[in-house]
């Protein structure tokens, strides 16, 4: 293996850690029942079925981020996620918030190209 082929992978690594800890921390807070997510969800106008939704899938982003072979599907998921949240903050002026929600978007696009199934490569 090349020395930039370990940086490359190292890389990776980092970011699909710091993803899949905001997925569980996300997620786990969302499915838990915190006061900050339940009041938000209540204001944004969506049940607490959706905001166990989200928490789930959430969780499932962060076990797939894991497994190298299923990356991509979690990363996916949960840019899928992130497009919604992007959505809801801008549609509530909520603009401070997007900054984040646009950088975790674009590190799971990385891992979805980069991690992409063999078959797509």
């Amino acid at each position: 293996m090349t020395k930039a082929r370990i940086v490359r992978e190292v890389v990776l690594w980092i970011i699909t850690l710091l993803l899949a800890l905001v997925c569980l921390r996300s997620g786990w807070l969302k499915v838990t029942g915190n006061i900050f997510w339940v009041r938000d969800f209540h204001r944004w106008g969506y049940p607490d079925w959706f905001r166990y939704m989200v928490g789930i899938a959430e969780l499932i982003s962060m076990a797939l981020l894991l497994v190298p072979r299923f990356a991509s599907y979690g990363a996916s998921l949960f840019a899928l996620i992130m497009l919604g949240a992007i959505f809801t903050h801008y549609t509530n002026n909520e603009t401070s918030r997007l900054p984040f929600n646009l950088l975790l978007l674009t590190l799971s696009l990385v891992i979805v190209v980069v991690r992409r199934p063999s078959f797509l490569k």
